[in-house]
């Protein structure tokens, strides 16, 4: 009998045999997992193994009946996993290990325990297997298996789970690529194609030699070219982890990736990944890496968030030779020599139990990360984040770099009862007084309680024509709007993430317009403008908040050291009450800190230790209230680390549970543009939805899932598509104002709505 893995789409044409399709899935997994390890090519036996056991049971007659006449449905995964246990032991952490991977191929990654029909015990338990398909798959596979696989001395369980995840994504990959091969040529040749990182290397040379030669000698510059120099240098330095600590305006962005590329060249790295906690930056960043680092090199940098559009935006015909169908497959697995990415969707991968999601962590390995901000990374979940970090430096031959103007405690010579160990500054840790002198751009004063009428005023003046005013939450930043607006202040601007991304993008524009031309601009705005977005004003007004906040606003402040003496950042205390907790923490930390010293010193590298050790300090004494980690709140490292046996890694569990943004958000189409709201139109009549929703992520607004059913209910917002996946703003000139976003016209749909970031 002939055994087939998949009928083609083109009628008459070939059906794919079985065995040709293990032994395609197999060669490339192989291959993927050989980098895995760069010292030792042992992973590649792993991923041979779930090749060729991975599609075990369709060699049942059933399923090659369903393969001619597309009736029933088959559960052809199960089959697979109890021959791995069968071959490599049902109480060996390598029968297990495969058994995860073969079982969720496509439904995701099982947990092991549990009562539950997606449990990996129960699956097993009830796995009926005629001895035919045993006999079938036996002859004409069995013998290509490998004969032994062995499991290195991971640390600990994380690093157990860590690697069942790696050898998945290799096969989950290996699986899509081949099926891919073979059921659509077309699609499969229009991946890869992309400059490689000698390429990319030598145009980031070159651009940053021109901005040098045609930079003035001011004293911000000099120190950019510092900063620039010591990261060449330290890219010399073994992998590992590293930290670039540089007052904001020093150049980190630039400078950070040039020790990326000239790192992964002298270490055979294999790419650079640059992980962005804000979509307001990821934005800007990628667009300073395409268009001036890398300017003229189609596909050179992969951008991969729920915001992102191609370059030049979507549109008939191929934008310079990368069109969003080749940007749609390069993000399915990061297969790019740089990928700029959120860090929602960089860690929750690695905690991820969906084919989809987990494809793209083996081109991770050999990377190098650079983790900007990396003050931002949330405390509820640091723990799982920072184990990740050090296991792919560790295990993974990655290296990773901390980039901020605040550096955190992160290192295990700090409070955090964990840490990374062995970081490596590029600035020298006793220069970082000096670097803060050299820097030094402003000046911040404590202006104490201002109301909207005192910050309106503040604002409306006519001595400060161009000033930014940063505030907690949507709601306060549309309301002060709104006061400068009914009072005709000139070139008042507003900035939230009730905008959607090209909304946003096309003010920031308008914004760096007015500041250039030195016409009147007043902007205000929510947190999102803290960090990376390249704006320079005279003054900046900042809600009292964390320090480490604080700083980020001040580096909108006089950025590029132009005025002739210094800026001026006002912190301020606010009426306005809100229910985020991390950020209030924050904020009391810094004003018991700020009691006891003057607020000139608040920015000075001293003072941010201090605010940091008091942070995590504050953090641990939550222990004692609730007797949970305050840095794993999800579980999700204490759940994987402890796990005693290998069949009771709890791998679905764990990826419900794991969100880096504790409030669930949703996505609402908001066609404000007549090109989106036509795109829309046709969204609601498409039979093939996802290129026109593509097209429309830029036209997304982030809600609070909980506020979803409300809006709904009032006719703001429908579902739409077969499967209603998609949610649209049903009236665009109704709840979408042209200068605050996303509106909600009930004032209790406002009050919940707008009280978000």
């Amino acid at each position: 009998m002939d055994w087939y893995a998949h009928t083609p789409k083109i009628p008459g044409a070939p059906w794919e045999p079985l065995r040709e399709h293990l032994l395609r899935v197999a060669a490339r997994a192989e291959g993927f997992a050989s980098v895995l390890f760069p010292e030792s090519r042992w992973a590649g036996a792993w991923a041979r193994a779930l090749g060729l056991l991975h599609d075990a049971g369709k060699y049942a007659d059933a399923f090659q009946s369903l393969l001619k006449d597309g009736k029933g449905r088959v559960d052809h995964s199960t089959v697979g996993a109890v021959f791995a246990l069968e071959r490599y032991g049902d109480r060996s952490a390598a029968g297990w290990l495969l058994a995860y991977a073969v079982a969720g191929h496509h439904a995701g990654l099982p947990d092991g325990g549990g009562s539950g029909d997606g449990s990996l015990t129960v699956r097993l338990r009830k796995a009926r297997i005629p001895d035919s398909v045993r006999a079938d798959f036996l002859r004409e596979v069995g013998p290509l298996l490998p004969a032994e696989l062995p499991l290195p001395p991971f640390a600990d369980p994380f690093a157990v789970a860590l690697f069942a995840r790696m050898i998945f994504s290799c096969l989950t990959d290996a699986d899509a690529l081949a099926t891919e091969g073979y059921s659509d040529p077309e699609t499969a040749a229009l991946r890869g194609g992309q400059p490689d990182l000698p390429t990319l290397a030598a145009a980031l040379r070159m651009h940053l030699a021109g901005k040098a030669a045609g930079a003035d000698h001011s004293d911000v510059n000099r120190i950019r070219v510092e900063v620039l120099e010591r990261c060449r240098d330290a890219a010399a330095l073994p992998p590992g982890l590293f930290s670039l600590a540089v007052p904001t305006g020093g150049g980190k962005t630039l400078s950070s990736l040039s020790f990326a590329l000239e790192h992964a060249l002298r270490h055979g790295l294999r790419r650079v990944i640059y992980v962005i906690p804000y979509l307001s930056i990821i934005e800007q960043t990628a667009e300073v890496f395409r268009h001036a680092a890398f300017a003229g090199l189609p596909g050179a940098v992969l951008e991969h968030h729920s915001a992102y559009g191609p370059p030049g935006g979507f549109k008939d015909g191929d934008e310079e030779g990368v069109g969003p169908d080749r940007h749609k497959l390069a993000s399915e697995n990061w297969d790019s020599p740089v990928t700029v990415t959120t860090a929602v969707q960089f860690f929750e991968s690695f905690f991820a139990a969906r084919p989809s999601r987990c494809r793209k962590l083996r081109n991770v390995a050999g990377s190098v990360i650079v983790l900007d901000e990396a003050q931002l990374l949330p405390l509820p979940h640091l723990r799982p984040c920072l184990v990740l970090l050090e296991a792919l430096a560790r295990d993974y031959g990655c290296t990773v770099l901390l980039s901020t103007a605040t550096q955190p405690a992160l290192g295990r010579d700090q409070p955090l009862p964990f840490g990374l160990e062995g970081i490596r500054p590029i600035m020298p840790g006793d220069g970082a007084p000096a670097l803060h002198r050299a820097m030094e751009r402003v000046r911040v004063e404590h202006a104490g309680r201002l109301d909207d009428e005192a910050l309106a005023g503040l604002l409306a003046d006519d001595g400060n024509p161009q000033a930014l005013c940063v505030l907690d939450t949507r709601g306060h930043a549309a309301d002060l709007h709104r006061m400068l607006t009914e009072r005709k202040v000139d070139g008042v601007r507003h900035l939230s993430a009730a905008m959607c991304a090209e909304h946003r993008s096309a003010v920031l524009a308008a914004i760096r317009a007015d500041l250039d031309a030195k016409r009147p601009c007043r902007v205000v705005s929510t947190q999102l403008v803290e960090a990376g977005v390249d704006l320079d004003f005279p003054l900046v007004l900042r809600a009292m908040a964390g320090l480490d906040s604080i700083a980020q606003s001040a580096g909108r402040c006089n950025r590029e050291g132009r005025l002739d003496g210094v800026g001026r950042v006002v912190v301020f205390d606010t009426e306005r009450r809100n229910g985020l907790s991390d950020l209030n923490r924050r904020r009391d930390i810094t004003k018991e800190l700020m009691a006891a010293r003057p607020w000139e010193e608040a920015l000075r590298p001293d003072a941010l230790s201090t605010y940091f050790h008091r942070l995590y300090g504050a953090s641990l004494k939550k222990r004692t209230f609730d007797g949970g980690d305050p840095y794993d709140v999800a579980r999700a490292w204490e759940r994987l680390a402890t796990t005693g046996r290998p069949d009771a890694f709890p791998f679905r569990a764990v990826a419900a549970d794991f969100h880096l943004i504790d409030n669930e958000q949703v996505a609402v189409i908001t066609p404000y543009t007549d090109e989106a709201k036509r795109w829309a139109v046709a969204l609601r009549a498409s039979e093939r939805p996802g290129p026109l929703a593509r097209k429309l992520q830029r036209f997304t607004v982030t809600i609070p899932r909980g506020q979803l059913a409300r809006l709904m209910a009032a006719g703001i917002v429908e579902a739409i598509g077969e499967h209603g996946q998609f949610l649209l703003l049903t009236d665009c000139d109704g709840h979408y104002d042209a200068a605050l976003g996303l509106t909600a016209r009930d004032p209790r749909e406002r009050t919940e709505l707008e009280n978000v970031v």
